[in-house]
């Protein structure tokens, strides 16, 4: 498939105001954008993503046609449209609507619908829908909204949820899927070798799930799943037990504050090297220090 547009891009085939923008946040696989738009004849382009479409005010006639006869429906605030990526349509509205777009990956989708299924998907295919009355995809909005306006503490692993929660709605109610063969098995001597050195080479950096399945060309799920055959623990707790490893040698050289040895070991700050470590070893950091 082939130039494929990104959500920043929509603006080149679909003119209107934009009211919300949430690619420069790093949200990993969702984004959302907002747009207040006038009457207009349009020509949706192949998408990289699939597009959620939740308007926000005011009865408009939605029209569609893509590949045959116009389609139409009555459409108010809270209703919602769905687009496929990859395929090109024609939409057509007469009166002035405001919209708030939810952009999801494939990738999100295809993990998502992996860890439903506990297989590989040989297909995925979600269809057009001009109006679904649903409830559940305008309350994830809500909440990305929030978060938008204004992070707190854990916004990406409510970002992450909510991202979660909205594949799994969306394969649950409107997707088509075919299941291809289960196939195991551990990562094997070279990958192991090859995700290990990635780990040790970036442990003092955030290591990301995604980030460590790409290094092993896998899903984060089917990679997560390999990964704990092979190792004996998930990814999260093998980092955690190399970071702790690291804090220790470098705890043997009595002239390193802790505050280094946590930077340089991953950690947050300080607070949170004592926090794991005790977890781990019975002990905080200065503790295991005087004691060797």
């Amino acid at each position: 498939m082939t130039d494929l547009i990104p959500p920043e891009h929509i603006k080149e085939w679909i003119p209107g105001r934009k009211t919300t923008d949430s690619s420069a946040m790093g949200w990993r696989g969702i984004t959302l954008m907002g747009y207040r738009y006038s009457g207009l004849e349009v020509e949706i382009p192949t998408m990289r993503d699939y597009m959620i479409v939740v308007y926000q005010e005011a009865d408009t006639f939605m029209r569609r046609r893509c590949g045959g006869p116009w389609q139409a429906e009555k459409l108010g605030a809270g209703a919602v449209s769905l687009l496929t990526r990859g395929a090109q349509s024609t939409w057509q509205w007469d009166d002035a609507i405001t919209v708030q777009h939810i952009y999801l990956s494939h990738d999100v989708i295809i993990d998502a619908a992996a860890q439903i299924f506990d297989r590989n998907l040989a297909t995925i295919e979600i269809d057009d829908r001009i109006r679904s009355n649903d409830t559940v995809i305008p309350s994830c909005l809500a909440m990305l909204e929030r978060e938008y306006r204004g992070a707190g503490v854990g916004e990406t692993l409510l970002i992450d949820a909510l991202r979660t929660q909205l594949a799994v709605h969306i394969i649950r109610n409107y997707a088509d899927i075919e299941i291809k063969e289960a196939h195991g098995g551990a990562l094997g001597s070279g990958l192991r070798k090859a995700v290990s050195e990635y780990i040790e080479e970036t442990l003092a950096d955030g290591i990301h799930l995604e980030d460590l399945a790409s290094t092993a060309g896998l899903s984060p799920f089917h990679f997560s799943r390999k990964f704990k055959l092979e190792f004996g623990v998930t990814p999260h707790a093998f980092v955690v037990q190399r970071r702790i490893e690291r804090a220790k040698s470098l705890l043997l050289l009595r002239n390193i504050p802790l505050k280094v040895v946590a930077a340089d070991c991953g950690f947050s700050d300080q607070s949170h090297l004592n926090r794991t470590f005790r977890k781990a070893l019975g002990v905080t950091p200065a503790e295991f220090r005087r004691c060797i």
